[in-house]
Formats: structure tokens, sequence, C-alpha cells
């Protein structure tokens, strides 16, 4: 349904059903840095996406930066949880775009001021066509937005493991 192979997820929840720990999974990038405020991110034997930032922020501008590729993410996988869900509700969808915003002061990460420097005031909107009724895509896009694994990880603080090398 909607392009989504509910045949492999179903396996996929099958099997998690019988082994719990197949559900845990390890996601992993590599960053390189190039210089200046460029990077390179490497994401399994995809092609690797360049970071960089505008020219104000000191960069030469030549990719998305860190916060665009998060706004991003936060959509993208908003997005595909909606859809999966809708899709094991057996809703049909048409057309399914979703827009972020966010906010993020720049003062406080170039050490102007002191306060919280992630992104914040995050809106998503979502653009749907379907038969479904609107309280039924209410309904979906709410559990998506509780379901996102993106958006639940803006919520945690990573560990961090630092190693020097010579």
């Amino acid at each position: 349904m909607n392009n989504i192979s509910l045949e492999k997820l179903n396996q996929t929840v099958g099997a998690i059903k019988e082994n719990p720990e197949l559900g845990m999974k390890r996601w992993t990038a590599n960053i390189k840095w190039k210089g200046g405020v460029e990077n390179q991110i490497g994401i399994r034997n995809f092609t690797p996406i360049l970071t960089d930032e505008p020219e104000i922020l000191g960069g030469t501008d030549k990719g998305a930066n860190p916060v665009e590729y998060l706004t991003g993410a936060l959509g993208s996988c908003f997005a595909i949880t909606f859809q999966v869900m809708a899709s094991q509700n057996g809703i049909s969808l048409k057309k399914v775009d979703v827009d972020v915003e966010a906010d993020l002061n720049a003062a406080v990460f170039l050490g102007l001021e002191e306060g919280y420097g992630g992104i914040f005031n995050i809106v998503i909107n979502l653009n749907v066509a379907s038969s479904a009724s609107e309280d039924e895509i209410r309904k979906i896009a709410n559990i998506a937005l509780s379901k996102s694994p993106v958006l639940e990880s803006v919520k945690h603080k990573p560990k961090l493991n630092i190693s020097f090398v010579k």
C-alpha cells in the first residue's frame, strides 16, 4: 500500500516480536573534516554528503549545514513514520508533503550568549491528500509525531567519547 512493502515490514515486526533483541539496530556515520567548516558524511555505501556553512558563518556554502540537514531529517522521518502508519491502517495516500521550520539562536553557537543552542520552535506543516477523514489523518499524524525516531532523538543528549591521535 502506498508503495510501501507491508509484507517486508510485517516480516520485520514478526521477527522482532519473536526475538526482541532484533529491534535494536546501531546506525553509524563517519565524518571526515575537509578543511574550514567543510565536512564529508559517509553513511553505509552511499555517496558521501557534504556539509558546509554559509559564508556569513565562516564557510564556503558548498553544501547545506548540519542544522539544515537536521531540519530535513526531522521532516523526512516524520513523513516516513506517517506514511508507514497510514499504510498499516489501510489509509491510501495520494500526496504527502511536509515543510519544517525551526529557529536557532546563532549567538549561542558563536559564544556571544549563554542559553539553549539547539533548534526550537519546530513547526511541521503536513499537507495530505487522501480519501481518509480529517480525523483519521489527524490521529495518524499525532501518533507519528510521537513515534518518529528522529523527532524523539532530539530530546536526548548524546554520550561523548573523545580519543586523541598523534
